[in-house]
C-alpha cells in the first residue's frame, strides 16, 4: 500500500513530530487503526497545527478507498481537531452504518445536530440509523418523502367489497328510523319518491344546461373533457360512499348473513375499513372486535382496532399499544406506518420518521405490498410454473419474515442450485434458529462447508491467495479445526493482513486450550468412575494423566482429596512434589518459547529497516 507515500518530508525540522507521524502512517497501512490513532494523538500534543494538516490530508486520500476502519480511525482524529466540522461527523456516521455500528453512527449524527440543529441530512440519517438502515443523505430524505406527505391512516384497498355494502343500503336507506315513524310510513315513502323525482328532474335540467353550454363554448382539449369526467366520477363515488349508513349496515350484516361464513367476515372487514376511512370510530371498534373473536391472532385486525380506538382521541394509549404489537411482530407493515402517522399527528416528527424508514425498508422487501402473503403466493405460482429465478427474486428479500421451515428449505435449495453458498448458509442458519433439530438444514450447512473448502483449494491452485483466504474464513464461520486455522494464518501472513493474522492466532490458541481442557475433563471423568468402583490405583493413574496433559491446581486438589479419602497422606505429599516439579518445568518451557517468539519478531521488524538503509 503506497497511498501515503510522500506526505512526510525527510528534511522536516520537526524530526520528533515527523517520526511519530511516520509511525502512525505505517501502522495505518498495516491496518492497526487503534495504534495509529495513539501515534496521531501524540503528534497532536506536540504540534496541533502540523498534525491536523497531515492527518486531514490522509483522511481525504482515504475517502474512496473502501476502507471504513481506516476512514473512521483518521476521521475521529480530525474531528477532535475540528469538532464543529458537521460534514465530517455526518460522513463518519454514514461510515459507521456501513459497518452496522449503529450506536456510534447515532452518536455522530447527534454530534452534528449539537453544532447545527438544522442540518437536514443529519436529521434524516439519525432516524435511518435508529431504524438500522444504511440509506443516507439525499436518498434518505427522498425515501420517506411520500410518507411524510400523508395525512390519513394507511389501510387496505376495499373497492370490491364496497359494492356489496352499497347494495345493502336499499334495504334500509329509505326509512331511517322505522320504529319511531311507523304510523307515517306510506306518507314518508310517497314524499321521498316525489323528492327523488324532483331531484332527478333538477339533475336532468342541470345536465342539459351543461351540455348546451359545453356545445356553445366548445371544448378545445380532449384531455380536459376526460379530466372533467373523472372528477364527476369521483364525486359520484364520494356521494355513494357518504350514503352508507355504518350502524344500520353493521346490524344488517349481523342479522342477515351467516356468522360463520366468509361472506360475513368479508363484509365486516370492508365495513371496518370504510369506517376508519370515514372516521367513524365507534362502529369500527365494534366491527373489529367482532372479527377478532374469530381470529384472535390476526395482527392486521389488532392494528386496525387500535386505530379505531385512536379516533376517540386516546392517541397516547394507541401509540403504546401499537408499540407492543410491534414488539411481538416487528415486520408488520400496517402497524409500522400507522404508528408513524400517530407520532406525526402528535407532533413527534423524528419518531415518525423512524417508523417511516422501517416501513420503507419492509416495503422494499415486499415490492410495495403491505401483505407479504400476496408476494409469497405470487412466488409460489412462479415456482410451480418452473420460473425459479423469478420466484427467488421475490422469496429472497422476505426470508427474515418467513417462518415456514419447508419454504425456507425450498429457498435455500434454490440458492444452492445457483451456487449462491453464502445466501444458502444464512437461510439454513435461520432454519436452525427456528428448529435446531432440522436435519435438512444441518446437512445443508455441512455441504456448504465442503464447498468453501473446495473453493479455497481451487483458488490456491490459481495462486489467488486473497480469495482462498476469504473462502477459508467462510469455512471457519461454520466449523473450526487446527489445520484450517493454521492455513488461514499462513495465508493472511502471506497477504500481510496482520490484524487478521493476529485474530486467527488467538483463535488457534483458544481452540487448543479448549481441546486440552476437553481431554483433561475426559481423564477426570474416568478417574471419578474408577473411584466409584473402588479402583483407587486406576483413579490415581487417570488423575496423573490429566495433570500431564495440563498441570492445573484444580486437578491436583482432586487427586489429593482422593489420597485423603483412602487414608494415604504419604502418597498425597509425594504426588504434590511431583506436580510442583512438572508445573515448574512446563512454565520454564513456555517462557523459553515466548523469548524465542519475541526475538524472531524483533528480527522480522529490523530486516525491512536494514533493507531501507
Amino acid at each position: 500500500m503506497k497511498l501515503f507515500g510522500n506526505l512526510f518530508s525527510k528534511d522536516d525540522p520537526n524530526k520528533e513530530l515527523n517520526s511519530i507521524l511516520e509511525r502512525g502512517k505505517s501502522l495505518l497501512e498495516k491496518n492497526f487503526y487503534d495504534w495509529a490513532a495513539v501515534e496521531f494523538n501524540k503528534a497532536m500534543e506536540l504540534n496541533p497545527k502540523v498534525a491536523a494538516k497531515t492527518v486531514t490530508k490522509l483522511f481525504q486520500e482515504m475517502q474512496g478507498g473502501g476502507n471504513p476502519d481506516g476512514i473512521i480511525s483518521l476521521g475521529v482524529n480530525v474531528l477532535k481537531m475540528d469538532p464543529k466540522n458537521t460534514e465530517l461527523a455526518n460522513l463518519l456516521g454514514n461510515t459507521y452504518r456501513k459497518k452496522h455500528d449503529w450506536k456510534h453512527a447515532i452518536n455522530m449524527y447527534k454530534h452534528c445536530l449539537k453544532h447545527d440543529h438544522d442540518y437536514t441530512n443529519a436529521i434524516y440519517n439519525l432516524a435511518a440509523a435508529i431504524a438500522k438502515l444504511e440509506i443516507a443523505d439525499g436518498n434518505a430524505v427522498s425515501a420517506i418523502g411520500e410518507f411524510e406527505k400523508m395525512t390519513d391512516f394507511v389501510l387496505p384497498e376495499i373497492k370490491e367489497g364496497l359494492e356489496k355494502l352499497y347494495e345493502m343500503q336499499q334495504h334500509f336507506a329509505v326509512v331511517p328510523d322505522e320504529e319511531s315513524e311507523k304510523e307515517d310510513d306510506d306518507d314518508d315513502v310517497t314524499e321521498t319518491k316525489e323528492e327523488t323525482k324532483e331531484n332527478d328532474d333538477d339533475v336532468n335540467e342541470t345536465k342539459e344546461e351543461t351540455k348546451e353550454k359545453a356545445e356553445a363554448e366548445g371544448k378545445e382539449d380532449d384531455s380536459s373533457e376526460a379530466n372533467d369526467d373523472n372528477e364527476h366520477d369521483e364525486e359520484e363515488k364520494q356521494d355513494e360512499g357518504n350514503s352508507i349508513d355504518a350502524t344500520q349496515t353493521f346490524e344488517y350484516i349481523i342479522a342477515n348473513i351467516d356468522a360463520e361464513s366468509d361472506e360475513e367476515q368479508e363484509a365486516c372487514f370492508t365495513l371496518g375499513i370504510y369506517c376508519l376511512k370515514s372516521k367513524e370510530g365507534k362502529i369500527a371498534q365494534r366491527v373489529f372486535k367482532r372479527l377478532l373473536m374469530k381470529e384472535k391472532q390476526n395482527v392486521d385486525l389488532r392494528c386496525f382496532l387500535v386505530l379505531a380506538i385512536s379516533l376517540d382521541g386516546v392517541i397516547d394509549n394507541a401509540i403504546k399499544t401499537l408499540q407492543n404489537i410491534l414488539g411481538r411482530n416487528p415486520n408488520h407493515r400496517y402497524s409500522n406506518v400507522n404508528l408513524g402517522m400517530l407520532f406525526k399527528n402528535k407532533g413527534m416528527i423524528q419518531q415518525s420518521r423512524v417508523c417511516f424508514f422501517k416501513t420503507f425498508d419492509l416495503l422494499e422487501r415486499s415490492h410495495g405490498d403491505y401483505d407479504i402473503k400476496v408476494c409469497l403466493d405470487n412466488a409460489d405460482n412462479l415456482f410451480n410454473d418452473n420460473r425459479e429465478k423469478k420466484a427467488l427474486e421475490i422469496y429472497e428479500p422476505l426470508v427474515p419474515e418467513i417462518i415456514s421451515e419447508e419454504l425456507l428449505i425450498r429457498i435455500a435449495k434454490l440458492n444452492v442450485d445457483k451456487k449462491a453458498w453464502d445466501n444458502a448458509f444464512e437461510i439454513y442458519r435461520r432454519i436452525l434458529r427456528i428448529n435446531r433439530q432440522n436435519k435438512e438444514a444441518r446437512e445443508g450447512i455441512k455441504s456448504i462447508h465442503a464447498e468453501y473448502l473446495l473453493a479455497s483449494e481451487k483458488y490456491l491452485k490459481q495462486n489467488d491467495a486473497k480469495n482462498a483466504a476469504a473462502a477459508i474464513d467462510k469455512a471457519l464461520n461454520i466449523a473450526v479445526s487446527k489445520n484450517l486455522l493454521q492455513k488461514a494464518i499462513n495465508l493472511n501472513n502471506l497477504l500481510e493482513n496482520e490484524n487478521r493474522a493476529v485474530e486467527l492466532e488467538q483463535m488457534l490458541r483458544d481452540f487448543k486450550k479448549k481441546e486440552i481442557q476437553a481431554k483433561v475433563q475426559e481423564k477426570i471423568k474416568l478417574a471419578e468412575e474408577a473411584e466409584t468402583i473402588r479402583n483407587y490405583k486406576g483413579a490415581i493413574v487417570f488423575y496423573e494423566e490429566a495433570i500431564k496433559i495440563d498441570p492445573q491446581n484444580s486437578t491436583l486438589k482432586k487427586l489429593v482429596d482422593l489420597c485423603v479419602r483412602i487414608k494415604r497422606p504419604d502418597l498425597a505429599e509425594k504426588l504434590t512434589d511431583w506436580f510442583t516439579k512438572l508445573q515448574h518445568s512446563v512454565q520454564e518451557k513456555e517462557k523459553a518459547q515466548a523469548r524465542e517468539a519475541y526475538e524472531q519478531s524483533k528480527k522480522n521488524e529490523e530486516e525491512p529497516q536494514n533493507n531501507e538503509s
